[in-house]
């Protein structure tokens, strides 16, 4: 029974992925005025969003609460080459998003009279932690090669990307935004939360050691899998698509979004897996 609503929970989660990524990205591409009453402006309302986004995260709830997963959350006892290659991956996006994010400083202070402070270092410590959370995810790439390297003995460098998200974090709030308008905005914020609890629980993960994956683990990473989706994708596809366009640049990068989610999602399929396999030798 668990498991049937554990399959029923990821289908719904994937139609909902779906949905919301469509939905999003009309939003991004047709922008409605808010003072505008039509058919249109209530189904690409920013609170559909936010009303899929809530869907979301309750079936990675659900998830959560009904697959067995009693595996512990990091075994490198085996040469893993899907969590290697997502996760040497996670360090190329870490590192085109310093370089993005420095770009980003250098664009701003050149084209302002007065520098906002409040703004701007916020934006420079988001591009040195992105710097650092690659070599952080490229030491757990070698980690995951089963080579003599073991990212678990990085202590200080855990909290790379810790630092990095709430460097974003910080860099949004120092903007007015309106929820009905900034929709991007407010879903990057949701997501940088989701990230946060994601690393939180992998820290907490490396401490407990041979202990069992939490729940908490497993939520973070089915809601960062489906929100990177919802906030990378649709950027991603308009940045392709406005290619050379001043308006279809944005002050994140979608990529690195988007290959956070997908390194999620493995670690939680290489538990899956290990799982099953600890259950069929009991």
């Amino acid at each position: 029974m668990q498991k049937t609503r554990a399959k029923i929970s990821v289908i719904l989660m994937i139609i909902t992925v779906i949905a919301a990524c469509v939905l999003h990205f009309f939003q991004l591409y047709y922008p409605i005025d808010t003072a505008i009453s039509s058919p249109e402006k209530i189904i690409f309302s920013p609170y559909s969003v936010y009303l899929l986004m809530l869907l979301g995260f309750t079936f990675s709830a659900a998830y959560s609460f009904s697959e067995e997963l009693d595996a512990v959350t990091f075994d490198f006892s085996q040469h893993k080459s899907s969590i290697y290659l997502s996760s040497i991956a996670l360090a190329f996006a870490f590192f085109y998003d310093f370089i993005h994010q420095a770009y980003n400083c250098y664009s701003y202070a050149s084209k302002v009279a007065f520098i906002e402070y409040a703004y701007i270092i916020p934006l420079g410590a988001s591009s040195a932690f992105a710097l650092l959370s690659s070599f952080y995810y490229f030491a757990f790439a070698t980690t995951a090669k089963n080579v003599n390297d073991d990212f678990r003995n990085f202590t200080l460098l855990h909290f790379a990307p810790v630092v990095w998200a709430f460097s974003k974090l910080c860099t949004i709030m120092s903007r007015i935004v309106d929820v009905k308008l900034n929709v991007e905005i407010c879903c990057e914020f949701v997501l940088l939360c989701v990230i946060l609890a994601f690393i939180f629980s992998m820290i907490s993960a490396v401490d407990r050691k041979n202990q069992p994956v939490t729940r908490l683990f497993v939520f973070s990473s089915a809601s960062l899998g489906f929100l990177s989706c919802v906030v990378g994708i649709p950027r991603l596809i308009l940045n392709i698509i406005q290619f050379g366009d001043g308006s279809a640049q944005s002050d994140f990068s979608p990529i690195t979004y988007i290959i956070m989610g997908a390194f999620s999602v493995t670690l939680l399929a290489d538990i899956k897996k290990r799982s099953k396999i600890q259950q069929r030798d009991i």
